[in-house]
């Protein structure tokens, strides 16, 4: 079947080949750098770091490969800062090094049990080719979950480093990037999701004049959240460790869709800026996207904060950056212009529209009476290429609004991936669907207006 419509416009994609998590997300000098987990071919394999550079994250310039497996194992995920003070001491002719750190992933080959994983670093100082630590590892480790390392600078000085362990996220801390120490722990407890730790990232924001930290951990394939997603928690840090203020009583995540993994946020900005991995591993390595050369894109960019909520109190909001992609858009006529476009939809009360194709394939969002939003995709086109895609506990699902009254989503759809906000990014929706044809049509029922913003890149 010709699937030659799938490759986004605005979302990360590699040239070539398969990619996953977000690495290594760095802001320098106007700079915006993204490495992400990499095989050349079109399915998973020995992992390197792909690395791409961009001034307004959405278009992007391909760079070489940063990074590839050597006799420590793969390269698996991790984080990437600035050294400003050249504490590190990789510093050359007055220009810091970009310090690279990241999980060895070491597996014996052919008995994928017997594993396991270190941290290691990487440095530049034209931040494009990377020469690895002759040290490493440098936090060595029988551990066989004990991956994924994101840096970042300690209020009270240094560095410090969260990375998961299992069932549990660790704290390190350092001076110069290469010596480290335990400082503490989160997890089990506290944790009200299944699924293996990984992928933990960590940021302050403020609200209601209070500086919160918020702890990010992608809870590995489990089949009651949906396969793969992303938990959050609200805290503190003191400087040690997280300590959680129990807010929640059941997994709260950043993103309640089935296609949001891995999300980690940018080092050096000023503002809290997140890409996530846009699939799930359920069905991620099967995704018919094969025939264009690639597999795997990631979300948008999203500005992250916290918003005081009247039904749910405390949450992650969140808002895409779309830059000058969109125009400001005309009231619905029926019509769709084409595979890259966004839908501002008002409205009070129940309320839906309808995505359809000349092919009888339709995706459907919206709110229902019990004022939830909702997604169905079990009729948005290709979906038995794998044996769980079709199924309607990976293709329909409602969450509840933490408001009340009237509401407005805004939906961006880039030919194969749809992200769904509503109240302010304070509930999140990103799902793929495959139509077989484009989008062509649109159609609403009870209290919804729909404006059509044209997209493009």
């Amino acid at each position: 079947m010709k699937t030659s419509h799938y490759r986004p416009e605005i979302h990360f994609t590699a040239k070539e080949g398969w990619i996953n998590d977000p690495n290594g997300l760095v802001y320098e000098n106007g700079n915006y750098h993204l490495f992400a987990q990499f095989y050349p071919g079109p399915v998973w394999g020995p992992m390197h770091w792909y690395h791409a550079v961009s001034r307004d994250l959405i278009h992007w310039e391909h760079l070489p490969v940063a990074m590839a497996p050597d006799e420590l194992g793969y390269i698996y995920s991790g984080s990437a800062v600035i050294d400003t003070d050249n504490t590190s001491g990789f510093g050359e002719d007055g220009k810091p090094p970009m310090i690279a750190m990241f999980t060895h992933h070491w597996e014996e080959e052919g008995v994928p049990t017997n594993r396991h994983e270190q941290q290691s670093i990487a440095w530049s100082t034209d931040y494009i080719n990377f020469h690895k630590y002759e040290g490493n590892p440098i936090i060595p480790s029988n551990m066989p979950d004990f991956r994924d390392p994101k840096v970042f600078k300690n209020p009270k000085g240094g560095w410090s480093v969260v990375m998961s362990g299992g069932d549990r996220a660790l704290f390190y801390a350092s001076d110069d990037l290469k010596n480290w120490r335990k400082t503490g722990e989160f997890g089990p407890e506290g944790n009200y999701s299944g699924g293996v730790w990984e992928c933990p990232d960590f940021f302050p924001l403020t609200v209601n004049g209070e500086e919160k930290w918020v702890l990010l951990v992608s809870m590995g394939p489990f089949h009651d959240n949906h396969g793969s997603r992303t938990q959050y928690f609200v805290g503190d840090f003191d400087g040690e460790k997280f300590i959680c203020d129990g807010r929640f009583d059941k997994p709260e995540f950043i993103d309640e869709g089935f296609d949001n993994y891995a999300s980690v946020s940018y080092a050096g900005t000023d503002k809290c800026i997140l890409v996530g991995w846009a699939s799930n591993w359920v069905y991620a390595r099967e995704i018919p996207t094969e025939e264009e050369g690639f597999r795997s894109c990631m979300t948008l960019a999203r500005e992250f904060s916290l918003a005081d909520t009247p039904l749910g109190g405390v949450r992650i909001a969140q808002k895409p950056i779309t830059g000058e992609v969109f125009d400001e858009g005309k009231p619905s006529d029926g019509t769709l212009p084409g595979e890259l476009f966004r839908l501002t939809v008002r409205g009070e009360g129940a309320g839906s529209v309808t995505l359809k194709n000349g092919n009888g394939e339709s995706f459907t969002f919206g709110v229902n009476e019990n004022n939830e939003m909702y997604i169905d995709r079990s009729n948005a086109g290709q979906k038995d290429f794998n044996a769980e895609f079709g199924t309607e506990w990976f293709s329909k699902y409602a969450t509840g609004r933490l408001y009340q009254g009237s509401w407005e989503m805004d939906l961006i759809f880039d030919h194969e991936l749809t992200e769904l906000f509503i109240d302010g990014g304070t509930r999140a929706l990103t799902n793929l669907v495959f139509p077989t044809a484009p989008y062509d049509q649109i159609e609403t029922s009870g209290n919804a207006s729909v404006t059509v913003h044209n997209g493009k890149a």
